[in-house]
């Protein structure tokens, strides 16, 4: 088992390309107020100064408000040119010792910052993921800064870094992703017991249920007095509400015109997130507002993760349902027993 956690906490929750296209905005919308940096092939080219490039980036999370930190692994020789660039506003850090945590716990400590409200930046899967991971932060990898005009063996280095997450991922790594993508952020019986009070003021704004086993039972064509009741009642708080299913157009466009006000969108082909994400951008809201609620884990709730919506896993309503289905119910019961829970929604104040 200490193996199998090594290897989960080696995957992302998010992969970017270098530093300076990560959507900081989102994630402080999402309710993080700190960031660390690696510095080494994160926001310079390793045992380089800073990359200039990248300053910009760090000065608008400062001007934004947000705590932002450099953790390195590296002497502090490495990162005193940090000094006279952004004096006290930038918080330094060497000799971290990652993946251990201990060093970053004094780090948090000194910044006042919460590991679930804390964002680590890397370039390392071995080192800086598995840290960040370990400690429940929000971890991005970025491709290892590289510069044309560097050495041969520093290019070499980087690109030997990448190699080996590619590796990782395409023979045991993508299980572990597989894992992490279905999970729910919560669970609950039904849709009946979720608190869309709450999630309203949350910030959420975007209801997306499921149908078959999750709105009502499988195979039907219509909408109960009860659920439309609820449906009404969520609009009421100011939230859209549509419904998204792999079901059959036929059979959903009888419930389409039963429920004028919401969007029904059949063979959705979830886990796949291209309909939903046209869906998103034609009522103009974004995923990090956007609830998924849904009663499987390989369909709605990778599709939602994958989105980067929150999500809701509730039990099925009725035992019926395509012998594929039945099958993938085996797997679920798998994961299900040693699934952990993303932090609670309480964690992200809004």
């Amino acid at each position: 088992m200490r193996i199998l956690d090594i290897l989960n906490n080696a995957i992302p929750k998010e992969k970017a390309e270098n530093v300076r296209i990560i959507d900081y905005d989102r994630l402080r919308k999402l309710g993080y107020n700190t960031v660390l940096f690696d510095y080494d092939n994160t926001i310079a080219v390793w045992r380089e100064p800073f990359d200039m490039r990248n300053k910009e980036i760090i000065d608008h999370l400062i001007d934004s408000g947000m705590k932002v930190g450099v953790v390195t692994n590296g002497p502090q020789a490495r990162v005193k040119n940090l000094k006279d660039l952004f004096g006290d506003k930038l918080s330094v850090y060497h000799s971290m010792r990652k993946p251990g945590t201990k060093e970053l716990r004094r780090v948090l400590s000194e910044m006042k910052s919460r590991p679930e409200k804390t964002v680590i930046i890397g370039d390392l899967f071995f080192t800086d993921i598995i840290a960040g991971n370990r400690m429940g932060m929000y971890s991005i990898l970025v491709s290892p800064v590289i510069d044309i005009t560097q050495k041969k063996f520093k290019r070499f280095m980087a690109r030997i870094t990448i190699a080996l997450y590619l590796f990782f991922f395409f023979t045991i790594g993508w299980i572990f992703r597989i894992n992490r993508l279905a999970t729910p952020h919560r669970f609950a019986d039904s849709i009946m017991d979720v608190d869309f009070d709450a999630l309203r003021e949350s910030g959420y704004r975007l209801v997306v249920f499921d149908f078959d086993n999750t709105l009502e039972n499988w195979g039907l064509g219509s909408v109960s007095k009860e659920k439309k009741l609820l449906l009404s009642r969520i609009e009421r708080l100011g939230m859209t509400v549509v419904v998204v299913s792999n079901g059959k157009s036929d059979r959903l466009n009888k419930v389409d015109i039963e429920l004028p006000s919401i969007r029904v969108l059949s063979r959705a082909r979830k886990p796949l997130t291209f309909k939903v994400k046209r869906l998103l951008k034609e009522v103009g809201i974004p995923s990090y507002q956007t609830v998924v609620l849904g009663d499987q884990l390989f369909t709605d709730i990778i599709m939602g993760n994958l989105l980067g919506a929150y999500t809701i896993k509730v039990e099925p309503l009725d035992e019926r349902e395509f012998f594929w289905t039945k099958l993938v119910r085996r797997v679920e019961k798998l994961l299900l027993k040693n699934m952990r829970k993303h932090p609670n929604l309480e964690a992200l104040d809004r």
